[in-house]
């Protein structure tokens, strides 16, 4: 029988009740009071069916599958919504998965059941390039609002890395001359997870600058949420939800941060991206020096790239293709000299308002300036 020493110095085995092997693993995972509530909640529910059931609410009563079975089975008939079954099946999976891998126990029961019911193909959908375009347009529009997500969101797609993954990014994680992503994060008791990530050029230059006016230094996190703060799990899942509001994406067409990851793996694979190599791109393998892993991965990374780079370059030139159709570019759109002073009548104070507040209204405003000044020309 495998045991498991806290830092406490109390042991975790197979007899140790579901509560008490929660608030141990809680000790190596960084989850909010709310979570752990969440977690501890869905635990003492399936407590309470063992031992409705004659049965101690040990780690090992509960590993067994027709146990689970008829646990699920009984909140379907209690008439549990499925969410909600499906949210206390993964709480208890979590659970079970952390010991398992520890070698407490030997199974997990709840990776492997099904919960009989409504059912979804995805939990987000894949994009395609035109609703990656929209994406892009959202993040130059919400730019002009204020709202500054454009680099934890294209990490998001360029890299395919998870949300916790994003979080604990670091500046030092970035390897400028080679133009990749280290992530190189230790996990607690489990195995180091070591990627190596190309970036897409145009990406990699944003970042240079985005580093150097935020003067961050090495050891600085990488991402920042929308109020300026070290980016947190959650906060992600709000920046997408800002452009799903920005792009009205509601009910099917909505997106969420795994499905930047998803997209990713869909598009690499359309474009004749080996599997293998879509593997190494979401996949993990074991931490070497990371130039003699270059070389030896050169291959993976030079198709990965490509890819990435064909990819960006196609959003940035929809992008642009559209900000030279806009009114606004009045190069090309009100023939004046370069030199010419445009004068509004309005003052700063009041465009940098409207800007940031009605930037619609204020484009209006501006259009109809140009056409007085063409017509009194």
């Amino acid at each position: 029988m495998t045991e498991y020493f806290q830092p406490t110095g109390e042991i975790v085995n197979p007899t140790t009740t579901l509560s008490q092997a929660l608030l141990f693993m809680r000790e190596h995972r960084h989850w909010s009071q709310t979570t752990f509530d969440s977690y501890q909640y869905d635990v003492k529910l399936f407590e309470s069916y063992l031992l409705s059931r004659g049965l101690e609410p040990t780690l090992e009563n509960g590993q067994h599958l027709s146990i689970v079975s008829q646990w699920i089975r009984q909140q379907k008939d209690a008439e549990a919504a499925y969410k909600t079954i499906m949210r206390r099946v993964a709480a208890l999976s979590s659970l079970y998965a952390f010991y398992k891998d520890l070698g407490v126990i030997q199974t997990n029961a709840f990776k492997a059941s099904s919960v009989p019911g409504q059912h979804f193909k995805s939990h987000s959908r894949a994009m395609d390039m035109d609703d990656l375009k929209s994406v892009y347009e959202a993040l130059e529009g919400l730019q002009k609002e204020g709202i500054y997500i454009e680099i934890p969101i294209k990490l998001l797609l360029y890299t395919g890395l998870r949300n916790h993954a994003i979080t604990k990014l670091k500046v030092k994680n970035i390897f400028w001359e080679e133009g990749v992503l280290v992530y190189d994060v230790p996990n607690q008791n489990s195995k180091n997870k070591y990627q190596v990530l190309p970036l897409p050029p145009k990406l990699l230059n944003e970042m240079q600058v985005y580093v150097e006016e935020k003067n961050l230094n090495d050891a600085d996190p990488l991402c920042y949420g929308i109020k300026g703060y070290p980016l947190k799990n959650k906060q992600l899942n709000a920046m997408v939800n800002k452009i799903n509001q920005y792009l009205n994406w509601t009910d099917e067409k909505r997106v969420t941060p795994h499905g930047f990851r998803y997209t990713i793996a869909t598009l690499l694979n359309e474009r004749g991206v080996s599997v293998e190599n879509i593997k190494y791109l979401l996949g993990h393998s074991s931490s070497e020096n990371v130039q003699l892993y270059l070389r030896r991965s050169d291959i993976k990374i030079r198709q990965i790239k490509e890819e990435l780079t064909k990819i960006e370059s196609e959003l940035e030139k929809s992008l642009k293709s559209r900000n030279e159709r806009s009114p606004f570019k009045h190069q090309e759109s009100v023939q004046r000299d370069e030199t010419e002073v445009i004068h509004l009548p309005f003052s700063e104070e009041f465009i940098l308002e409207l800007s940031k507040s009605y930037p619609k209204i204020l484009e209006k405003l501006m259009l109809e300036h140009f056409k007085q000044n063409n017509l009194e020309s």
